[in-house]
């Protein structure tokens, strides 16, 4: 303990040395409309390998909506017919998977009523989907798959009420009554805190009758409330709840902050450690009122740092803006950044210039409680003390295991130079083509690599992922590993997996595939569209004793061998598939 406080105390000096030097960031010379009440979105709408912005927020006494288009570092207004809201959230996501980029707002216009809203995206012009969604203000909508279908599913929570509603895949959203407590002021998010694949929900707000932060877990699409140990989770409202792998063991933790029955401010992070267990840590310096704060890696050395602005209470309610350095083990310094304090609005880390560090855009109510915007840039990357930010490499061995109405995508670890390995998220993406992600969008662009929101991989850390219900056919899967500071690596070349339900013959006409499934005699082995290319197969056991191998088979005699469930693994030069079958 002696030694890691000497250690610290080593790096704040270091730090007040370095920003003595030359400060963290300096503010970029940009025209963006001053807001406060607001919520900001990075996301690269038109494809042209930077990020563009989204903003929501109220000018003056004016709400306003809009989306500003990155042309080189000028900002410029798209003049989309956006609806003008405040008081509310804005997140990018593909709820079509057509590649675009289309955006979810909520929040309240100029008359004071709620609205929840999609935007479609359509080759750069956003229109209403028309998607009908109940209204809410001080609250929030975030995208996750809930089901593993593919489809964009939406997490809405605010104005009296917490629900989820499932992507049709046919622009229709129906609400699947999750059990979740109804509350306003709200923030929610959802995560695969436990690493089974399934992406689980929490909730935060007040309910009317007290304040709760409460953890789902989603079994299969049925949610139910996680019993936290030792402690539950502390009830805040007004705030923000995220969650990241903070000392880089390969699970979520979750960074929480906001206020309590007694409107008292608190800063919390929970580590996990695993089987529902939690252990607090709380910042007692970064106590706020109505806070708000994002993560991201801006010293590019693979943690994830926080930059957190909000209220000082007692102060006279000074605005305030604290840079939180991650020093690992669940530890972090306030350090100088010279930053001025926000309020009342929002911050978000995002490389705007592309140059390999993480910038920061503020909205809110400055210390003279005036609205204002600012972009201030990543100093770091012009000093020789930290290393620019690399990409990880690219994930390997790609196969599928295929199981009665789903199919399970695996890959093997990434690396990279500065995230360690079980810190990486993975990005994943779905299509029916070699080159496409019609089933599942991975919000990237898949030639370069580049992503088109600042966030961590779809899959987080897993290193497989479950796909249901999708219908009988051809597919194909490519990775890509994401760093904490969001920077991508490339994507591994497409592997090609035949699905169908056991009991359901499937001859693809260009893709790789075996029938009868189950077999009693002979298995027929179809190479489709790869005729001529030669192909390795090899069969095995549930107890991973090999019963087959060879090159081209076209059929294999399966008579003599005992019942049960087989793996056949295809090997190419291009890709590596797997399929589960059974012998009768």
């Amino acid at each position: 303990m002696k030694i890691f406080s000497f250690t610290a105390l080593f790096l704040l000096a270091f730090q007040f040395l370095l920003f003595a030097q030359q400060p963290p960031f300096s503010q970029a010379n940009v025209t963006l409309p001053q807001l406060a009440y607001s919520a900001c979105a990075w996301g690269d709408f038109d494809h042209d390998g930077d990020l563009d912005l989204a903003l929501t927020g109220a000018e003056g006494n004016n709400p306003l909506t809009k989306i500003f288009r990155n042309d080189n570092g000028v900002f410029t207004d798209i003049q989309a017919s956006l609806l003008a809201l405040h008081f509310g959230s804005a997140e990018w996501g593909d709820y079509d998977n057509d590649g675009d980029l289309d955006l979810l707002v909520t929040g309240i216009e100029s008359l004071g009523n709620p609205h929840t809203i999609i935007f479609k995206n359509t080759g750069g012009t956003f229109t209403d989907s028309g998607i009908l969604l109940p209204g809410v203000m001080d609250g929030q909508a975030t995208w996750g798959d809930l089901d593993n279908d593919g489809n964009l599913d939406i997490l809405l929570a605010g104005s009296s009420m917490a629900r989820i509603y499932r992507n049709n895949g046919n622009g229709t959203f129906t609400d699947i009554n999750a059990p979740l407590p109804n509350v306003e002021t709200a923030m929610c998010c959802w995560n695969d805190y436990n690493n089974d694949g399934q992406m689980d929900v929490l909730v935060c707000g007040d309910t009317g009758g007290g304040i709760v932060s409460a953890l789902f877990k989603n079994d299969h699409g049925i949610f139910t409330e996680v019993t936290t140990g030792p402690e539950p989770f502390t009830g805040l409202y007004g705030g923000e709840a995220k969650w990241a792998d903070l000392d880089n063991d390969g699970d979520q933790d979750l960074v929480i902050a906001g206020m309590d029955l007694y409107v008292d401010g608190y800063f919390l992070i929970y580590r996990n450690d695993g089987n529902g267990q939690f252990t607090k840590f709380a910042e007692n310096s970064a106590n706020l009122l109505n806070p708000t704060f994002d993560l991201g890696d801006y010293d590019g050395d693979g943690l994830p740092d926080i930059v957190l602005i909000g209220t000082i209470s007692g102060c006279g309610g000074s605005a305030i803006t604290m840079l939180m350095q991650n020093l690992g083990f669940v530890s972090f310094l306030n350090v100088s950044s010279l930053l001025p304090g926000f309020k009342l609005g929002d911050a978000s880390w995002g490389d705007y210039n592309n140059d390999g560090y993480s910038d920061l855009l503020f909205t809110g109510l400055d210390a003279f409680e005036s609205p204002k915007t600012a972009l201030y840039l990543n100093n770091l990357g012009d000093t020789s003390v930290f290393v620019s930010n690399t990409p990880p490499t690219v994930p390997q061995e790609l196969h599928a295991t295929i199981e009665p109405g789903k199919a399970i995508l695996h890959w093997g670890s990434a690396s990279d130079a500065q995230t360690p390995k079980d810190a990486l998220s993975y990005n994943i993406r779905i299509g029916t083509l070699p080159d496409a992600y019609d089933i599942f969008s991975p919000l990237a662009l898949l030639y370069t690599g580049q992503r088109t929101i600042t966030a961590p991989g779809n899959a987080s850390a897993d290193t497989n992922w479950m796909i249901s219900g999708i219908a009988s056919g051809t597919y194909y899967f490519s990775v890509q590993a994401i760093d904490n500071g969001f920077m991508p690596g490339p994507f591994s070349a497409p592997c090609m997996f035949s699905f169908a339900p056991v009991g359901v013959e499937l001859v693809p006409a260009q893709g790789f595939g075996i029938s009868p499934n189950p077999c009693r005699d002979v298995m027929k082995i179809h190479n489709g569209g790869q005729a001529g290319q030669d192909f390795n197969v090899r069969i095995s056991d549930r107890a991973g004793q090999m019963r087959f191998q060879g090159v081209n088979p076209t059929e294999v005699d399966i008579s003599s061998w005992p019942s049960g469930i087989y793996f056949l693994q295809k090997t190419d030069s291009m890709e590596t598939l797997s399929v589960k079958f059974i012998k009768n």
